[in-house]
């Protein structure tokens, strides 16, 4: 992908997220679980979380030419990665969360458009497995990744008609 379709995906996919939880009173933000315990602060928090990884790999890969993995490789770890933001976010108020939300995209949007085309989709080496780039990276942690949450919180409003 180019730079500028990969900038369109990340709006066009916080924008959806946005859209969704738009009129969701406060309260039920941080009281009605999504899924699981998960309650729409929660899922705020995520999404923060990964794209804060995105950002990482794009500072890690501009400063030292490879960014670093976070070493979750497997659904173990991975899981006990989120948990642990989802803990860390759990008493933090909603006005913080979306505050980390905001800036997060924000910042995403920011360190993307100080990529070229050619830095987004070159191959990275070990210890990334083979062909994954940089735009990868990126998708998976923020555009890729949205979506999914989009659709628990829709599934959730068509439920609960919030």
């Amino acid at each position: 992908m180019t730079r500028d379709e990969v900038l369109n995906q990340l709006r066009q996919t916080h924008a959806d997220l946005v859209a969704a939880l738009a009129g969701v009173p406060d309260d039920a933000m941080t009281t009605q679980p999504v899924v699981d315990w998960w309650t729409p602060k929660d899922v705020l928090g995520h999404v923060a979380m990964w794209r804060q990884v995105a950002i990482k790999f794009i500072d890690e890969y501009l400063r030292d030419g490879m960014p670093v993995s976070l070493g979750l490789n497997d659904d173990a770890a991975l899981d006990a990665y989120n948990k642990r933001g989802a803990a860390l976010r759990r008493d933090w108020t909603l006005a913080r969360v979306r505050a980390e939300f905001d800036a997060s995209f924000h910042n995403l949007v920011a360190a993307v458009e100080k990529l070229s085309d050619a830095q987004l989709n070159a191959p990275l080496s070990a210890p990334w497995e083979n062909g994954v780039t940089l735009e990868r990276l990126i998708a998976w942690n923020s555009y890729e990744h949205d979506p999914e949450h989009t659709a628990q919180i829709k599934k959730w409003r068509a439920g609960n008609a919030a």
